[in-house]
Protein backbone atom coordinates (compact mmCIF):
# COMPACT_ATOMS: atom_id res chain seq x y z
CA UNK A 1 0.00 0.00 0.00
CA UNK A 2 2.27 2.48 0.80
CA UNK A 3 4.89 1.63 -2.31
CA UNK A 4 1.76 1.80 -3.91
CA UNK A 5 1.17 5.57 -2.66
CA UNK A 6 5.11 6.20 -2.63
CA UNK A 7 4.68 5.30 -6.52
CA UNK A 8 2.10 7.52 -7.42
CA UNK A 9 3.65 10.23 -6.12
CA UNK A 10 7.04 10.16 -7.51
CA UNK A 11 5.03 9.94 -10.35
CA UNK A 12 3.27 12.95 -9.76
CA UNK A 13 6.41 14.96 -9.04
CA UNK A 14 8.24 14.07 -12.29
CA UNK A 15 5.15 14.92 -13.96
CA UNK A 16 5.14 17.83 -12.56
CA UNK A 17 8.78 18.09 -13.13
CA UNK A 18 8.65 17.56 -17.26
CA UNK A 19 5.65 20.23 -17.16
CA UNK A 20 7.87 22.69 -15.55
CA UNK A 21 10.81 21.55 -17.99
CA UNK A 22 8.54 21.83 -21.12
CA UNK A 23 7.11 25.02 -20.37
CA UNK A 24 10.65 26.97 -19.09
CA UNK A 25 12.31 25.41 -22.43
CA UNK A 26 8.95 26.74 -24.58
CA UNK A 27 8.88 30.25 -22.78
CA UNK A 28 11.78 30.79 -21.28
CA UNK A 29 14.73 28.47 -21.77
CA UNK A 30 16.61 29.38 -25.96
CA UNK A 31 13.70 32.34 -26.15
CA UNK A 32 14.87 33.97 -23.54
CA UNK A 33 18.51 33.79 -24.37
CA UNK A 34 17.63 34.65 -28.25
CA UNK A 35 16.08 37.76 -26.28
CA UNK A 36 19.08 38.90 -24.55
CA UNK A 37 21.16 38.10 -27.49
CA UNK A 38 19.21 40.23 -29.88
CA UNK A 39 18.79 43.19 -27.48
CA UNK A 40 22.49 43.10 -26.75
CA UNK A 41 23.60 43.33 -30.03
CA UNK A 42 20.79 46.24 -30.23
CA UNK A 43 22.71 47.86 -27.79
CA UNK A 44 26.07 47.66 -29.32
CA UNK A 45 25.21 48.84 -32.43
CA UNK A 46 23.33 51.95 -30.45
CA UNK A 47 26.67 52.43 -28.97
CA UNK A 48 28.68 52.19 -32.01
CA UNK A 49 26.69 53.86 -34.62
CA UNK A 50 25.75 57.37 -32.58
CA UNK A 51 29.85 56.76 -32.03
CA UNK A 52 30.49 57.50 -35.30
CA UNK A 53 28.66 60.91 -35.82
CA UNK A 54 29.36 62.37 -32.30
CA UNK A 55 32.31 64.59 -33.76
CA UNK A 56 29.93 66.06 -36.25
CA UNK A 57 29.85 69.32 -33.87
CA UNK A 58 29.29 71.92 -37.20
CA UNK A 59 26.51 70.49 -38.78
CA UNK A 60 24.93 69.90 -35.21
CA UNK A 61 24.78 73.46 -35.10
CA UNK A 62 23.79 74.20 -38.36
CA UNK A 63 20.83 71.99 -38.47
CA UNK A 64 19.72 72.72 -34.75
CA UNK A 65 19.15 76.92 -36.15
CA UNK A 66 17.49 74.95 -39.35
CA UNK A 67 15.14 73.57 -36.88
CA UNK A 68 14.53 76.41 -34.42
CA UNK A 69 14.10 78.62 -37.68
CA UNK A 70 11.45 75.87 -38.89
CA UNK A 71 9.77 75.88 -35.98
CA UNK A 72 9.38 79.67 -35.95
CA UNK A 73 7.88 79.51 -39.28
CA UNK A 74 5.51 77.25 -38.07
CA UNK A 75 4.51 79.73 -34.63
CA UNK A 76 5.76 76.89 -32.55
CA UNK A 77 9.04 77.58 -30.94
CA UNK A 78 7.31 77.59 -27.70
CA UNK A 79 10.00 75.44 -26.03
CA UNK A 80 12.52 78.08 -24.52
CA UNK A 81 9.27 80.10 -23.26
CA UNK A 82 7.70 76.87 -21.70
CA UNK A 83 11.56 76.62 -19.86
CA UNK A 84 11.52 79.78 -18.56
CA UNK A 85 7.91 79.42 -16.99
CA UNK A 86 9.25 76.27 -15.06
CA UNK A 87 12.41 77.36 -14.11
CA UNK A 88 12.05 79.06 -10.86
CA UNK A 89 10.31 76.20 -9.59
CA UNK A 90 13.21 73.75 -8.83
CA UNK A 91 11.42 71.09 -7.42
CA UNK A 92 9.41 70.99 -10.73
CA UNK A 93 12.93 70.63 -12.70
CA UNK A 94 14.86 68.53 -10.87
CA UNK A 95 11.38 66.18 -11.12
CA UNK A 96 11.72 66.06 -14.75
CA UNK A 97 15.21 66.23 -14.58
CA UNK A 98 15.14 62.57 -12.91
CA UNK A 99 12.61 61.16 -14.78
CA UNK A 100 14.73 61.67 -18.55
CA UNK A 101 17.70 60.55 -16.68
CA UNK A 102 16.30 57.27 -15.33
CA UNK A 103 12.59 56.42 -16.42
CA UNK A 104 13.54 56.25 -20.45
CA UNK A 105 15.44 53.05 -19.91
CA UNK A 106 14.90 51.68 -16.97
CA UNK A 107 11.32 51.68 -17.69
CA UNK A 108 11.62 50.30 -21.22
CA UNK A 109 13.12 47.36 -19.33
CA UNK A 110 10.51 46.74 -17.03
CA UNK A 111 8.15 46.77 -19.81
CA UNK A 112 10.20 44.65 -22.20
CA UNK A 113 10.30 41.93 -18.96
CA UNK A 114 6.71 42.48 -18.15
CA UNK A 115 5.39 41.55 -21.82
CA UNK A 116 7.58 38.77 -22.32
CA UNK A 117 5.85 37.40 -19.10
CA UNK A 118 2.75 37.84 -19.95
CA UNK A 119 1.98 37.75 -23.41
CA UNK A 120 5.28 36.03 -25.34
CA UNK A 121 3.21 36.36 -29.44
CA UNK A 122 2.89 40.44 -28.38
CA UNK A 123 6.10 41.04 -27.23
CA UNK A 124 7.67 39.59 -30.14
CA UNK A 125 5.58 42.26 -31.82
CA UNK A 126 6.75 44.88 -29.82
CA UNK A 127 10.36 44.22 -29.50
CA UNK A 128 10.32 44.21 -33.48
CA UNK A 129 9.10 47.74 -33.12
CA UNK A 130 11.42 48.97 -31.01
CA UNK A 131 14.33 47.90 -32.84
CA UNK A 132 12.91 49.14 -36.01
CA UNK A 133 12.33 52.52 -34.23
CA UNK A 134 15.65 52.53 -32.61
CA UNK A 135 17.59 51.46 -36.27
CA UNK A 136 15.30 53.92 -38.04
CA UNK A 137 16.61 56.43 -35.32
CA UNK A 138 19.75 55.83 -35.33
CA UNK A 139 19.92 55.98 -39.01
CA UNK A 140 18.78 59.71 -38.85
CA UNK A 141 21.15 60.56 -36.00
CA UNK A 142 23.79 59.91 -38.41
CA UNK A 143 22.31 61.78 -41.62
CA UNK A 144 21.16 64.24 -39.67
CA UNK A 145 23.73 65.44 -36.51
CA UNK A 146 21.86 67.85 -34.25
CA UNK A 147 22.43 70.23 -31.27
CA UNK A 148 20.17 69.95 -28.63
CA UNK A 149 18.71 72.96 -27.15
CA UNK A 150 20.37 73.18 -24.10
CA UNK A 151 23.56 73.49 -26.30
CA UNK A 152 21.59 76.63 -27.62
CA UNK A 153 21.48 80.66 -26.94
CA UNK A 154 18.44 81.28 -25.17
CA UNK A 155 18.06 77.51 -23.34
CA UNK A 156 19.51 76.71 -20.24
CA UNK A 157 20.58 73.16 -19.28
CA UNK A 158 18.64 72.21 -16.29
CA UNK A 159 20.90 69.38 -15.73
CA UNK A 160 23.71 71.59 -15.31
CA UNK A 161 21.46 74.03 -13.51
CA UNK A 162 20.25 71.49 -10.63
CA UNK A 163 21.24 68.21 -11.48
CA UNK A 164 21.31 65.22 -11.71
CA UNK A 165 23.48 65.40 -14.77
CA UNK A 166 24.51 62.05 -16.21
CA UNK A 167 26.74 63.80 -18.91
CA UNK A 168 29.57 64.19 -16.16
CA UNK A 169 29.91 60.69 -16.20
CA UNK A 170 32.65 59.41 -18.22
CA UNK A 171 31.38 56.29 -18.83
CA UNK A 172 27.71 58.28 -20.43
CA UNK A 173 30.24 60.31 -22.24
CA UNK A 174 31.61 57.36 -24.02
CA UNK A 175 28.71 55.81 -24.37
CA UNK A 176 26.20 58.60 -25.81
CA UNK A 177 25.75 61.37 -28.80
CA UNK A 178 25.30 64.63 -27.27
CA UNK A 179 24.35 65.74 -31.28
CA UNK A 180 21.50 63.35 -32.07
CA UNK A 181 18.84 64.85 -30.75
CA UNK A 182 16.84 64.32 -34.16
CA UNK A 183 14.44 61.98 -33.40
CA UNK A 184 13.44 61.87 -29.79
CA UNK A 185 14.43 57.90 -28.52
CA UNK A 186 12.81 59.05 -25.34
CA UNK A 187 9.63 59.66 -26.86
CA UNK A 188 9.97 57.08 -29.44
CA UNK A 189 9.81 54.18 -26.91
CA UNK A 190 7.96 55.80 -24.39
CA UNK A 191 5.10 55.80 -27.10
CA UNK A 192 6.07 51.86 -27.54
CA UNK A 193 5.64 51.42 -23.51
CA UNK A 194 2.25 53.15 -23.83
CA UNK A 195 0.97 51.06 -26.95
CA UNK A 196 2.25 47.62 -25.46
CA UNK A 197 0.57 48.26 -21.83
CA UNK A 198 -2.88 49.11 -23.73
CA UNK A 199 -2.51 45.96 -26.28
CA UNK A 200 -1.88 43.56 -23.97
CA UNK A 201 -3.62 44.48 -20.71
CA UNK A 202 -7.07 44.22 -20.04
CA UNK A 203 -7.20 45.87 -17.08
CA UNK A 204 -9.18 49.33 -16.88
CA UNK A 205 -6.55 51.51 -15.53
CA UNK A 206 -3.90 50.40 -18.26
CA UNK A 207 -5.07 53.50 -19.98
CA UNK A 208 -3.42 55.66 -17.18
CA UNK A 209 0.03 54.67 -19.07
CA UNK A 210 -0.55 57.52 -21.34
CA UNK A 211 0.73 59.67 -18.85
CA UNK A 212 4.18 58.28 -19.28
CA UNK A 213 4.70 59.76 -23.09
CA UNK A 214 3.39 62.63 -22.16
CA UNK A 215 5.34 63.52 -19.32
CA UNK A 216 8.30 62.46 -21.21
CA UNK A 217 7.46 65.03 -23.74
CA UNK A 218 7.72 67.75 -21.23
CA UNK A 219 10.88 66.09 -19.75
CA UNK A 220 12.44 66.54 -22.68
CA UNK A 221 11.17 69.64 -23.60
CA UNK A 222 12.02 71.57 -20.50
CA UNK A 223 14.92 69.81 -19.73
CA UNK A 224 16.02 71.60 -23.22
CA UNK A 225 17.29 68.09 -24.40
CA UNK A 226 15.03 67.68 -27.21
CA UNK A 227 13.02 69.94 -29.52
CA UNK A 228 9.30 69.15 -29.55
CA UNK A 229 9.97 68.64 -33.40
CA UNK A 230 12.28 65.72 -32.28
CA UNK A 231 9.61 64.00 -30.58
CA UNK A 232 7.20 64.17 -33.91
CA UNK A 233 9.74 62.58 -35.78
CA UNK A 234 9.80 59.96 -33.40
CA UNK A 235 6.05 59.72 -33.36
CA UNK A 236 6.07 58.63 -36.64
CA UNK A 237 8.64 56.43 -36.54
CA UNK A 238 6.56 54.33 -34.05
CA UNK A 239 3.21 54.59 -36.15
CA UNK A 240 5.24 53.41 -39.45
CA UNK A 241 6.54 50.34 -37.22
CA UNK A 242 3.17 49.45 -35.62
CA UNK A 243 1.59 49.76 -39.07
CA UNK A 244 4.73 47.73 -40.47
CA UNK A 245 5.68 44.75 -37.98
CA UNK A 246 2.54 45.17 -35.38
CA UNK A 247 0.38 43.26 -36.66
CA UNK A 248 0.02 39.58 -37.26
CA UNK A 249 2.17 38.38 -40.17
CA UNK A 250 -0.62 36.33 -41.93
CA UNK A 251 -2.09 39.50 -42.43
CA UNK A 252 0.80 41.73 -43.16
CA UNK A 253 1.04 39.52 -46.24
CA UNK A 254 -2.53 39.38 -47.04
CA UNK A 255 -2.58 42.73 -47.61
CA UNK A 256 0.36 43.14 -49.64
CA UNK A 257 -1.60 40.66 -52.17
CA UNK A 258 0.59 37.75 -51.36
CA UNK A 259 -2.12 35.55 -49.46
CA UNK A 260 -6.00 35.02 -50.76
CA UNK A 261 -8.30 35.65 -47.40
CA UNK A 262 -10.36 32.48 -46.75
CA UNK A 263 -13.58 32.32 -48.43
Amino acid sequence: MLDALDGVTREGVEHRRGYIARFWEARYGGVLLREFVLLAVMLWLYKYVRYLAKHETADAFQNAERVLHFERVLGLGFEAPLQQLLLPYKGVIVGFNRYYVTVHFLGTVAFLVWAFVRSLGEYRKLRSVLVAVTLGALAIHVLFPLAPPRMMPGFVDTMVLYGPNPYNSQAVQSFANQYAAMPSLHVGWALIVAYGVITISRSRFRWLIIAHPVLTVLAVTVTANHYWLDGAVAAVLVVWAVVTLGRPAEQRVRERGLVTAPG
